[in-house]
């Protein structure tokens, strides 16, 4: 009881006194006087790998002139459920002059899109002044902080590229190579790909036909359409090429974010009897059967040639001859017996085989 006639008392004296502080008041500002003043607004970076709460350090002042203040801080916000924003602290007790610190967190989820945007206000109002309640009364102090709370734009992509097996090819070959690129960012993003080595392949002798380079602006959490990379093999190749080929995808909204694939492409060494029909090189008993085949046709048609000249010869000189029994046939036996005997013939001169070589 003797606590509320206290009260009581410091009311009446604060009415009385009040008329007398206040052109004192006007002049330094009022008589319960309270300000607010706040960092820069907060963006959050809500990346998987990267997201954190984010924190707004506050200072809360006195800045009356006479007795100290009893200050409380009332919030606004409509960021719920997505994101909340907590006080570290919202009542406070200072002096003349005295300040303090508060912060307010603001707490949410990472892959938060990036079009998430919400005001935010702090209000700050002296309650009690010299420990008499003045809450709503005409002359409390307050002083207000509106910010804008944002959600930082992140990059991040995925190059889904099914087969990253090697590719074997013959020389001149096409191959085409299909992929898609996802967008795990919390925007739209331009995504863009391209062949990291592609001067190297192509001094090699390859050749893209469809271009090295490919973008798109993809929506958050899209995919984009199916690209398609046509790579030639090289015209030639003395002995196997082999080089790996790099695939890189990479996002605008993020100059560090990328992915990228790796496989092999493999040119088999030209086939070097082309030049002879068609047969193979490798096959060497057939060409083996073959030639032989082919010698031994031509060995029977000389000899058959030899033969056919030697007989015209002898039927030639023995026209004139009326009694000559007639020529026996040249028999040939299944052994091919190639063994003339040039003595016991008298009629064979021994040039005639050297002239049947020059009529050949």
């Amino acid at each position: 009881m003797a606590e509320g006639h206290g009260h009581l008392r410091s009311a009446v004296v604060l009415v009385l006194l009040i008329p007398l502080l206040m052109p004192f008041a006007s002049a330094q500002g009022g008589i319960a006087s309270v300000s607010l003043d706040c960092g820069d607004d907060p963006v959050m970076n809500v990346n998987p790998a990267e997201y954190q709460d984010v924190d707004l350090i506050c200072t809360i002042t006195n800045d009356g002139q006479f007795l100290a203040e009893e200050i409380k801080i009332v919030e606004e916000w409509d960021g719920n459920p997505t994101v909340a924003m907590v006080l570290s602290e919202d009542t406070f007790t200072l002096d003349t002059g005295e300040e303090e610190d508060f912060t307010v967190t603001f707490i949410g989820n990472s892959k938060i899109e990036a079009s998430f945007e919400s005001e935010f206000v702090l209000e700050a109002s002296v309650t009690s002044w010299g420990g008499i309640p003045i809450e709503g009364a005409f002359f409390a102090g307050n002083s207000t902080h509106t910010g804008d709370f944002t959600i930082a734009k992140y990059g991040l992509v995925t190059l889904d590229l099914p087969d990253t097996s090697s590719r074997n090819m013959v020389t001149s070959e096409e191959v085409s190579v299909t992929f898609q690129v996802e967008n795990d960012g919390n925007a739209e993003d331009k995504i863009e790909i391209q062949v990291s080595n592609s001067n190297e392949l192509e001094m090699l002798g390859f050749i893209f036909t469809a271009g090295t380079y490919f973008s798109e602006r993809v929506q958050a959490d899209g995919i984009s359409s199916q690209f398609e990379l046509i790579i030639r093999a090289p015209s030639d190749a003395a002995e196997e090429i082999r080089s790996a080929i790099t695939i890189v995808a990479t996002s605008d909204n993020d100059d560090s974010e990328s992915d990228s694939v790796t496989f092999d492409l493999i040119v088999a060494a030209e086939d070097e009897s082309s030049a002879l029909g068609g047969l193979s090189l490798e096959n060497t008993d057939d060409l083996a059967m073959y030639g032989a085949i082919g010698g031994g046709v031509l060995f029977v048609i000389f000899l058959l040639v030899i033969i056919s000249r030697i007989s015209k010869r002898n039927s030639s000189r023995n026209v004139a001859v009326e009694e000559e029994p007639a020529e026996k046939a040249i028999e040939i036996d299944d052994e091919f017996d190639l063994d003339f005997d040039f003595e016991e013939n008298d009629d064979f001169e021994s040039d005639d085989l050297d002239a049947m070589f020059d009529d050949l």
